[in-house]
């Protein structure tokens, strides 16, 4: 069987961070580690971050007290904290920086910058949508230097919440599928997504939001796993497939797509429709579909 080939992590993935998952929930031995290496503090205000110049660069300002900062992990000699600022002011620090969007600035980084984000506007988003026990609604305390919220009425452990949700690139022959969300503007359109539901693997999750989305069915055999991508917007993982169609009729979903349609490769690369950003795994899925040479 011949090799899979090795692809470039998509934007916002993991490289070479080490999460320090096996200290995080001893205060004693994280305190020992951050005594012995040079900390890095990753400051978020509002779901933005900090960052100056061009092209941009993190800001990490000095910060005496690090109480409440969350653990993103280890890399290159520096661990690395993210600590929420109640305002703009507090959180610039340097001259000539600024607040950026993660989407404005996540291509822009060093893919070590670019997952720090990824990883910190994540956990942001979960403290703020968690500060209340769901099973009991007592109030939760965070720990594990911001990897575990605790509920002290009723015992009940909270972690860090990622959604899982499925990608795909639907090809038929020589033509690929892309469609338009009703909230896109005109011209613009892209692969097809959606949620993996409860008791449903990622192969019939596949087979099912195309079906739903485009009327187009799959074989779930020909279902074929590509790579996955961190997509904090605001808390998912992108699990990203490419699939071959077994019929052609198109009949979208108006609710899901304002339009459908099937492009050849020659029309992607002349412009025919505006693709996704260079962010997103959507732009990679379609990019190395185009790379590839037509089938005979």
């Amino acid at each position: 069987m011949a090799d899979r080939p090795r692809r470039t992590p998509n934007p916002l993935s993991t490289t070479g961070l080490d999460r320090l998952g096996l200290i995080r929930k001893h205060p004693d031995r994280l305190a020992v580690h951050l005594a012995e290496t040079e900390v890095r503090v990753v400051p978020l205000c509002d779901g933005k971050v900090c960052v100056t110049g061009m092209p941009p660069e993190l800001v990490h300002p000095d910060v005496d007290n690090l109480d409440g900062a969350w653990l993103l992990g280890t890399a290159d000699g520096a661990t690395y904290l993210a600590l929420q600022y109640e305002t703009d002011a507090d959180v610039i620090a340097v001259e000539g920086s600024r607040l950026a969007g993660l989407r404005e600035v996540a291509t822009l980084l060093p893919p070590l910058a670019g997952n720090l984000l990824a990883m910190a506007t994540g956990l942001a988003t979960w403290h703020a949508t968690h500060r209340f026990c769901g099973q009991c609604g007592e109030a939760t305390t965070i720990d594990w230097a911001g990897h575990r919220r605790h509920c002290d009425n009723c015992g009940r452990e909270h972690f860090p919440r990622t959604d899982p949700a499925i990608i795909v690139l639907v090809t038929s022959g020589d033509r690929a599928l892309l469609g338009r969300n009703p909230a896109w503007p005109r011209g613009f359109a892209s692969v097809l997504a959606g949620f993996v539901e409860p008791g449903e693997s990622l192969e019939d999750a596949v087979v099912r939001e195309v079906k739903e989305e485009a009327g187009i069915d799959v074989d779930v055999a020909a279902v074929d796993y590509h790579s996955s991508q961190p997509w904090p917007f605001p808390a998912s993982v992108m699990l990203g497939f490419t699939a071959e169609a077994t019929t052609d009729a198109l009949d979208p979903d108006p609710e899901e797509l304002a339009d459908a349609c099937w492009y050849s490769r020659d029309e992607l690369v002349h412009g025919a429709v505006s693709l996704p950003p260079a962010l997103s795994i959507s732009r990679r899925l379609i990019d190395d579909w185009i790379a590839q040479e037509s089938p005979a």
